[in-house]
């Protein structure tokens, strides 16, 4: 893992058999593994890659006791697949059981179009890279327009 991970506590084996319960599947064993370890975990400011035109990060990882709560809110979700990520900008990362624990990007704004992004939950986590919004460098004249929510500029100005 090339993120350093904070504030995560251990599962109990009682809590991973209760969410496969709920779930109707197991876990696969690489997510159980971060989950006895990692449960709960805030990660470092990070990025992956979604495809060759996008990207995102991840939040926080979802603990376990939140897990089938998270999971009601996504849409057309099928039965095999549970987050495990709150990505950027209201997205979710999933794990299919039904697909052998592949690890997906679902984006609200493309509820019925998730992308695949590893074939298990360890090689995600090898995804992610630490991210330093120092290191983006625009060129003159590259941003065009830019909005502010007034509310939030109001506040800034006093």
């Amino acid at each position: 893992m090339k993120i350093k991970l904070r504030n995560g506590k251990s599962a109990s084996e009682e809590e991973i058999h209760s969410l496969e319960r709920v779930l109707g599947c197991q876990l696969s064993e690489s997510f159980k593994e971060f989950l006895l370890a990692f449960d709960g975990a805030k990660p470092e400011t990070n990025i992956f890659r979604i495809n060759e035109s996008n990207e995102s990060g991840v939040n926080g990882f979802i603990p376990i006791k939140e897990i089938q709560k998270e999971r009601k809110r996504i849409e057309n979700i099928a039965s095999s697949e549970y987050p495990v990520a709150w990505a950027e900008g209201g997205n979710y990362v999933l794990v299919d059981e039904g697909r052998k624990g592949t690890v997906w990007f679902w984006d609200h704004e493309i509820p019925d179009a998730p992308t695949e992004l590893a074939p298990n939950f360890g090689a995600f986590l090898n995804l992610l890279e630490p991210f330093d919004i120092a290191t983006i460098q625009l060129k003159p004249g590259q941003v065009k327009k830019v909005w502010i929510d007034p509310e939030f500029l109001k506040r800034l100005k006093s």
